[in-house]
């Protein structure tokens, strides 16, 4: 072993070290920043629904007295949240169409929330997910 690799070593590791700790600096502020999206669309949602949160959400996202973009928001939220409760619901806003996002609800995101709903990975919903809904 010469000199050149006894010092490269050391720094490969600490090089290795601080990758690591920024992968999971940069997860948790990922898990924060998706938890407070939720926490704001279910707010949005008791403002005009109060009671249960999931139940608040699955009225805006089913109503058409709400702008798609606010439905939309709540079919995400419904879809970090894997509530089971909002799987039927979000299952009659399903027509396999691909998006228009000028007159329907976002089919993409519809898929990822049922797919959520149906017990789906979410590699964050552990980090903020309120203990009661």
């Amino acid at each position: 072993m010469d000199a050149k690799t006894t010092i490269r070593r050391p720094a490969f590791m600490i090089a290795c070290a601080a990758g690591a700790g920024i992968l999971l600096l940069g997860y948790g502020v990922m898990c924060l920043a998706i938890g407070a999206g939720v926490d704001n669309a279910m707010k949005k949602a008791l403002e005009k629904f109060p009671g249960n949160g999931t139940e608040a959400l699955i009225t805006v996202a089913r109503s058409a007295d709400f702008p798609l973009k606010a439905r939309n928001r709540a079919i995400w939220a419904l879809g970090q949240l894997g509530d089971v409760r909002a799987l039927a619901p979000l299952e009659s806003l399903w027509t396999g169409k691909p998006c228009d996002h000028a007159v329907a609800v976002c089919q993409y995101e519809l898929r990822k929330a049922i797919r959520q709903c149906r017990g789906g990975v979410n590699i964050t919903r552990w980090a903020w997910k309120p203990v009661v809904l």
